[in-house]
């Protein structure tokens, strides 16, 4: 077997028990609670160890966000449908940010992720801790930073970096502040 054999198989391993503790985090969740439920809890029913669940989420809170980074790859993968720079004079820093949350946006909708059903539970837990757990500020600042990246990477024009991020962190300060309400 090859190296890249064994780091397909590795992969897929590792993803395979991602899933599964976001499987059973998230039917305990719906069932308990997140107050309720342990994260021995959730290693029991996704069939792992304690120790293990680390090595996937921070923090049990960070499952019902464990959809980010997904729909980060495939927010900035919607960034190469769009010509790259401002050839026309039009503003594309701005088109880009478009594009981007409007896959955002699109994907909180994906059935597979269910997230519409841990929404209520995570618009909860905000409002139960006066605002956004540690562990999820750093992966949201992640999130838009690579996205920021990104859009940087398609409109090289410097002069349009600080508008673009700008418009960006407002869009995503209000798709967040719209999830919770």
């Amino acid at each position: 077997m090859t190296a890249d054999e064994r780091g397909g198989i590795r992969e897929r391993k590792r993803a395979a028990t991602r899933d599964a503790v976001v499987i059973a985090a998230t039917r305990l969740f719906l069932e308990r609670g997140v107050s309720g439920t342990s994260i021995d809890d959730i290693a029991a029913a996704a069939g792992i160890a304690r120790r293990t669940f680390f090595l996937h989420f921070p923090a049990k809170e960070d499952v019902l966000f464990h959809h980010l980074e997904g729909h980060v790859r495939r927010a900035v993968a919607a960034l190469d449908d769009l010509p790259v720079g401002a050839s026309d004079g039009a503003d594309n820093g701005a088109a880009g940010v478009r594009a981007v949350m409007a896959v955002l946006v699109d994907l909180f909708e994906d059935p597979r992720a269910r997230t519409d059903e841990l929404a209520d539970l995570r618009a909860e837990l905000i409002t139960a801790a006066h605002g956004l757990p540690p562990s999820l500020v750093v992966r949201l600042q992640r999130a838009q930073s690579e996205l920021v990246d990104a859009l940087r990477g398609k409109f090289p024009d410097p002069a349009e970096w600080p508008l673009m991020s700008a418009h960006l962190g407002a869009c995503m300060g209000a798709a967040a502040a719209a999830a919770v309400a």
